[in-house]
């Protein structure tokens, strides 16, 4: 008898945005594709999502994610609970805090995906106390929860330490993307570009880089090195007031098109965020053959080593400079080795045709 799976969200690409959001739509594509399982899908958009041709059944219930936030995920998990009940014999897929109501009731055929961990990684007090609730929240999870999905990493490591006699419950499964054919890059020994892309807010480290760039310049660097700056935000206006230098394009927000080309057209991808999951940008960046500078953060060592660029400290504009720097000053042979390790590793351990196929292994295991 095949398997049914409740895959419930808080959202779909491109109907919502965000990575948990873009990660939702591309497993459940390739799940569809392997047509070993049957699928159901629970999310609050109006429109259908996915094609007929693909054999996915979609549960619709219209909902606005408006107002407080943690409160609006309890009144969506009481919706979907409902759902749930209607399916007792499926394996259910939560992302995020999709599913809270009634929790210990299904909880031993329910598998929690929660992503990037963002409330256990708060920097400081006031932030702590700020994501208290949602730690909570998915502390109540964990608890409850038959199966919690780690992206790897750090991560796995939170994890086991907020999970009591826990550790059995967490399986590692990977971010992914879809690569395409490999990118000959042209490396040269004069000037290069860099590339940052990302939300304009905190965590994501850019004031770090700008700060990075300033002493750059001052060392003689400001004609050897270009920076492509992507992403909108909170702090966008402040930034490129703040940061006005010559060799800075602040791009802003850019398409999935725009997107591609500039990961095909710069030379070094550079990420120095504060705490993350798995970051879908660096991937991308990788599955275009693109060198890495990357915090030591969330999962990122399970993507970047010295073989593909360089793993740095979070908040350490030294460590960041000297890794452009180190970058800069290789042959460009050298920096040719890291830009094919980057693309060798997407298509050893992140497709989405690998990780579906992890995530059909643990379905098949789960509830046998």
């Amino acid at each position: 008898m095949r398997k049914q799976l409740l895959f419930i969200t808080d959202g779909v690409f491109p109907h919502a945005v965000g990575g948990m959001q873009r990660h939702s739509f591309l497993l459940i594509e390739e799940l569809a594709k392997t047509n070993e399982i049957d699928l159901i899908v629970v999310h609050p958009h109006t429109q259908v999502v996915f094609r007929p041709e693909m054999g996915i059944k979609e549960i619709s219930i219209p909902f606005k994610f408006d107002g407080f936030y943690i409160k609006k995920c309890w009144e969506y998990s009481k919706l979907t609970f409902a759902i749930i009940k209607q399916y007792p014999n499926a394996i259910v897929y939560a992302q995020g805090l999709s599913v809270l109501k009634g929790l210990p009731k299904i909880g031993n055929r329910t598998i929690v995906n929660p992503h990037g961990l963002e409330p256990f990684q708060s920097l400081t007090f006031t932030d702590r106390i700020k994501t208290l609730p949602l730690r909570v929240l998915e502390k109540y999870q964990f608890r409850h929860t038959a199966k919690i999905i780690s992206l790897g990493g750090k991560l796995t490591h939170i994890l086991h330490k907020e999970i009591v006699n826990g550790k059995s419950k967490v399986v590692v499964l990977p971010n992914a993307v879809n690569p395409g054919p490999p990118l000959e890059r042209k490396f040269t020994d004069e000037k290069i570009s860099l590339l940052f892309v990302g939300r304009f807010a905190f965590n994501k480290g850019i004031n770090i880089l700008m700060e990075a760039v300033r002493q750059l310049n001052k060392e003689g660097y400001m004609n050897r090195l270009q920076f492509n700056i992507v992403g909108k935000g909170p702090l966008y206006e402040q930034y490129i007031k703040e940061y006005n230098f010559p060799n800075v394009n602040f791009v802003g927000f850019a398409d999935d098109e725009l997107l591609i080309s500039l990961y095909e057209s710069n030379d070094l991808f550079v990420f120095p965020t504060l705490f993350e999951g798995m970051p879908t940008v660096v991937l991308e960046a990788m599955a275009a053959s693109m060198p890495i500078i990357v915090t030591d953060t969330g999962a990122t060592a399970e993507l970047v080593n010295s073989d593909n660029g360089y793993i740095i400290e979070t908040a350490n504009i030294r460590a960041l400079k000297w890794a452009i720097q180190q970058f800069y000053q290789l042959k460009p042979e050298e920096k040719k080795a890291l830009s094919d390790k980057s693309y060798q590793k997407v298509v050893e351990k992140f497709t989405w045709k690998k990780v579906a196929r992890l995530h059909l292994d643990l379905f098949d295991n789960f509830m046998a």
